[in-house]
Parts: structure tokens; C-alpha cells; sequence
């Protein structure tokens, strides 16, 4: 079974060869968890990573120091919002501007956290993303550091000219990653050639079972270079 242990093995250990060096800081941004799951499962997720890393270096023989892990929840599901005191500071929706950051006064008591509104509204009420981090080895409660970069990954995102509301990493998560896949199923026509009737009209008046084989005969897949590229965006 394939588990959020070997995942995480798998990509340090890909990042180790195509880098031909080591990581020396991960950091992991992770969504979708609830304020009750934040100590149970986020700290099982934090020793899968802390696992993975100490297989990895005991079965290569790595003399060097295992990476530092800073691990973020970002959360969406809440019902904190912000507004400009003053209308003129707000940006033409009425809403607080792009990078706008809260971190004192309205976090959480029981973990360190920060609201940061990273995208400018267009409409209606914007919210604002809830930044949890139950470990910090990375920026060491370097505030400051974390916020700017989570705001800098919000400009990072392929298929969007404007900052989006959570850092790239976050639309890796399951349900935006099923979302991709849709992306990737509707270019499957640039893979097949049109000659060959593989139309929806085709198929629904062929008699015949469907033919895998020849699918997969007559497929083109992408070129090398683009084996481990998002090709798709």
C-alpha cells in the first residue's frame, strides 16, 4: 500500500537525484486539517517526514546533517475576516489589499499562527488563509520570514497572473490534484491521433469491446524532457 510514508520518501529521495545533493531545508505546507487534528494528526505527519528522512540517510550512507522541517497547515475553512478601517486603504473591492498579514491580537493561544490574506478580492468578502505551524526548525519562529515567503508561493501558481488565496504547494493536495487531472484528461486528444476514431460518436456506435491495446498502440506519450514537468499547465 502506498502511504504518506513512502510518498515522502519518494520525494526526498528524487529531489536527491536530480539535485545530486541532499536537502537541507524542508519545508511543508499542508491543507486541509481541522483545529482538533492539528496535534494528532499533524504530529503523525511530522514523524512519516522525520521517518522517511532517517531511512533515506541510513540506507544511502549520508554522513551529512538531515534537513531542517518547518511544517505549515494552511487553513481555509473558517470564518475570520478582515477590513480596512479607513475605505481608501482598502483595494477596489472594498476588501484589505493583497499581503495583508494579522498575526497578533486574533491568533490562536494554543499554537503559533497568522492570518494572511495573500489575493486581491473581486468580488464579495475576501478571506483571509489561517497559517498553522506546529514545527518550526526552518525560520525558528522567525515570523516575519515565514509570512513573506508563504505570500511570495501565492504568486507562484501556473495557471494564475494574480496572487492566489493559499501557496502553491497547498493546490498539490488531493482535491486540487484530481482537478489537474482533469486538465491532463482533457489534452489526452493532442496524445491520439484523430485518424484513428476515437471519438465519443465512435465509440458509442461500435459494437466491438472496448480495445485497450489499441489505445495504447496508437498513444503518444509527452517527449522525455517533460516526464517530470507539469507539463500540462
Amino acid at each position: 500500500m502506498y502511504t504518506w510514508f513512502n510518498y515522502h520518501k519518494r520525494a526526498i529521495f528524487e529531489f536527491g537525484e536530480r539535485n545530486r545533493a541532499a536537502p537541507i531545508r524542508i519545508i511543508f505546507f499542508r491543507d486541509g486539517l481541522s483545529e482538533g487534528e492539528y496535534a494528532l494528526t499533524g504530529q503523525e505527519e511530522i514523524e512519516d517526514i522525520t521517518g522517511a528522512i532517517d531511512d533515506i540517510w541510513r540506507d544511502k550512507g549520508i554522513k551529512c546533517a538531515k534537513p531542517e522541517l518547518t511544517f505549515i497547515v494552511v487553513g481555509k475553512r473558517h470564518y475570520v475576516r478582515f477590513f480596512p478601517r479607513n475605505r481608501n486603504d482598502g483595494d477596489k473591492s472594498g476588501n484589505c489589499p493583497a499581503g495583508f498579514v494579522a498575526d497578533q491580537g486574533v491568533g490562536n493561544p494554543a499554537v503559533r499562527d497568522f492570518y494572511l490574506q495573500s489575493h486581491g478580492g473581486l468580488l464579495g468578502t475576501s478571506r483571509p488563509s489561517h497559517y498553522i505551524t506546529p514545527r518550526d526548525d526552518v525560520y525558528k519562529h522567525n515570523t516575519d520570514d515565514l509570512q513573506e515567503l508563504a505570500f511570495t508561493l501565492c504568486h507562484s501558481y501556473a495557471r494564475a497572473t494574480r496572487s492566489v488565496s493559499i501557496p502553491a504547494p497547498v493546490y498539490c493536495d488531493l482535491y486540487l490534484f484530481i482537478y489537474s487531472a482533469c486538465i491532463v484528461c482533457a489534452r489526452g486528444a493532442f496524445h491520439v491521433n484523430p485518424a484513428m476514431g476515437f471519438d465519443a460518436a465512435t465509440i458509442s456506435s461500435h459494437d466491438d469491446a472496448f480495445d485497450l491495446e489499441r489505445r495504447r498502440k496508437n498513444f503518444k506519450d509527452k517527449h522525455a524532457n517533460l516526464a517530470k514537468k507539469m507539463h500540462f499547465m
